[in-house]
């Protein structure tokens, strides 16, 4: 009985460490989640509309990047989404509605991407 006890003991304390690795990583994975990431976004002030975005605090690109996420808007008010290139870490992703200047621009935002 003592043998099957003092073996159960041994068992537990040999898969503890082995338990509390995932739960570390779990941790150090949070930690660059909460990283702070800061995006600016902003558009020109005249024809042709162009809307800009740019991020720093991500991870290395590839890992992360951003592009310019653009809602165009014609005089109808019909609406439409434009997308510029994915960029890294202080790197300026830009998009044009059209040459057109009666088509502006109705918001502009930011998709990240993590891998």
């Amino acid at each position: 009985m003592k043998k099957t006890v003092l073996a159960a003991l041994g068992l537990a304390l040999a898969a503890g460490p082995v338990i509390a690795a995932p739960t570390a990583s779990a941790a150090t994975a949070a930690q660059f989640a909460a990283a702070s990431v800061d995006c600016d976004t902003w558009k020109s002030s005249k024809a042709p509309y162009t809307g800009y975005a740019k991020c720093t605090g991500m991870l290395p690109y590839p890992l992360e990047s951003a592009k310019v996420k653009v809602t165009c808007i014609d005089p109808r008010g019909n609406k439409w989404e434009i997308y510029g290139p994915s960029v890294g870490n202080g790197k300026e992703s830009k998009a044009k509605c059209s040459d057109s200047p009666n088509v502006g621009i109705y918001k502009v935002g930011v998709e990240r991407v993590r891998l």
